[in-house]
């Protein structure tokens, strides 16, 4: 289509997710991707038709793009944000934003520099499972929400660059990053941060990132939020657990989207009643980033709201070092 903005994703490994959601959105047009490493950029050309740039600088000379997606490692997201803004882009970055708020500042001014779009794939504000939890406390079946747990895990050694904090490693910049910014679009702006953090665990020292954390948010409105992020489940636990004044929400699994084979996707309110799962789609990120873009909306994630996750999960790093609640 003629109107449609053009795109790279930079970077084919998640890239490669955002290739497929990119070609279903009606006003995008997957034009390029690129990669670094040979044998991903050729199995790219292969399997999706389009351009393969070697290097950032090959893709932003392409005057067919004009959107940059960058899927890379954190430590990369500021630096390559900055480049591809500054080359009148406008820029889609995975989360987490940045591993610092000063990377995010300075990703937030390049925006503002060269009046481009930028934002932040926080997808799982559309997961099905936060949909259903954030329904049911609007609809105050659960009365005054007193806690809330948000849960992942798995057991296995953290690997690739994800195991090496100078990346931007860690669960915390992972999962927490989904599960933070869920609770912020919740509660708001949290008042303190306490992080108690494990490391260690398993054979080899091909990693130097936590390998269990559990992390307490309190909210002005008297809400705490309980995240446990840990690579050392062996038994599942729910990935939601709400407890009100009047009820308890479970939530036990991810949405559809992310586990298909998951036959149970129900909300059990432990009084007497069943919530029938609020049904979530990705796709609808890469929808409204095409509204903005036209200018008819706002991003599909705020970068400001993007950089409020980055310092939850600093001031969880500080705790964690510190042994005490870190002021928000």
């Amino acid at each position: 289509m003629t109107d449609a903005f053009g795109v790279c994703v930079v970077g084919y490994g998640m890239g490669r997710w955002h290739c497929q959601a990119i070609r279903q959105v009606d006003g995008l047009r997957l034009v390029a991707v690129c990669d670094l490493d040979e044998t991903r950029r050729q199995r790219a050309i292969a399997e999706q038709g389009v351009k393969g740039y070697a290097t950032l600088d090959d893709a932003l000379n392409d005057d067919a793009v004009q959107v940059i997606v960058l899927a890379t490692p954190h430590d990369t997201h500021a630096p390559l944000a900055v480049q591809a803004m500054e080359a009148g882009k406008h820029v889609v970055v995975e989360k987490v934003m940045a591993p610092t708020v000063e990377d995010a500042d300075a990703m937030i001014a390049a925006r503002d520099k060269n009046a481009v779009l930028l934002t932040v794939f926080h997808n799982r504000r559309f997961d099905s499972d936060f949909l259903t939890v954030k329904a049911v406390i609007e609809a105050g079946w659960l009365g005054d929400i007193v806690e809330v747990q948000s849960s992942v895990g798995h057991y296995g050694k953290p690997r690739g660059w994800r195991a090496w904090r100078r990346h931007g490693g860690g669960m915390i910049y992972d999962w927490g990053a989904h599960l933070f910014d869920q609770l912020l679009q919740l509660f708001g702006t949290p008042s303190w941060v306490f992080c108690r953090m494990a490391y260690g665990g398993f054979d080899g020292d091909d990693y130097d990132v936590e390998t269990h954390s559990h992390t307490l948010l309190g909210f002005p409105s008297g809400v705490v939020g309980v995240v446990e992020l840990s690579h050392f489940w062996r038994l599942p636990r729910p990935r939601w657990r709400v407890i009100g004044t009047k009820g308890t929400l479970v939530k036990q699994t991810f949405d559809p989207n992310e586990r298909a084979k998951i036959a149970t996707n129900f909300g059990r309110l432990a009084a007497e009643m069943e919530v029938a799962t609020v049904q979530g789609d990705w796709l609808d990120f890469y929808r409204r980033l095409v509204t903005a873009l036209r200018g008819e909306g706002e991003p599909p994630v705020k970068p400001e709201e993007a950089r409020q996750v980055v310092r939850v999960i600093c001031a969880a790093l500080q705790s964690a070092e510190r042994g005490s609640a870190v002021p928000f």
